[in-house]
């Protein structure tokens, strides 16, 4: 049993104590059709991989409210051990919990980077780099020029 208190003495000291976060208040739906021609739009190429029948629309302000939250952008970048891939697959898992794991929120790929990517209340696609928790409307050269994967 001492064991068990050292453990969780270990865990809260390291990453904190668990936080309450607030449900999302976007209540616009998107079904699986109108999210697949809406990325099939822009990137008539990529390859998309949608896994429920209907999302809810991403809030910009429950975003950032969340990305505030997260750690993800504060872990230290490792070439092959901790990049790109590692930290968007991360703050997609952050994601999946009741409420917030029914948005249009997932992993897109380019032919350079990964990174998390979101439909908003204006229907409009955003990229999320999570290792800065930039929101942005295009690909900046370094991330690429053409997402080739959106798996949402």
């Amino acid at each position: 049993m001492k064991w068990l208190l050292l453990i969780a003495k270990f865990i809260v000291e390291r990453f904190g104590e668990a936080e309450t976060i607030r449900q999302p208040t976007s209540t616009k739906e998107i079904d699986i059709n109108h999210l697949r021609n809406l990325l099939r739009a822009q990137y008539p190429d990529a390859h998309i991989y949608l896994s429920d029948k209907t999302y809810k629309l991403c809030s910009p302000a429950d975003i950032k409210y969340f990305l505030k939250q997260d750690r993800t952008d504060r872990m230290k970048y490792v070439a092959e051990w901790w990049d790109c891939d590692d930290a968007s697959y991360r703050l997609l898992g952050q994601f999946s919990i009741p409420g917030w794991s029914a948005l249009a929120f997932g992993i897109a790929w380019s032919e350079k980077h990964a990174l998390n990517c979101m439909i908003a209340t204006d229907g409009k696609l955003y990229y999320i780099e999570p290792q800065s928790d930039t929101i942005q409307e295009k690909l900046e050269a370094w991330q690429g020029t053409k997402i080739r994967l959106f798996v949402i």
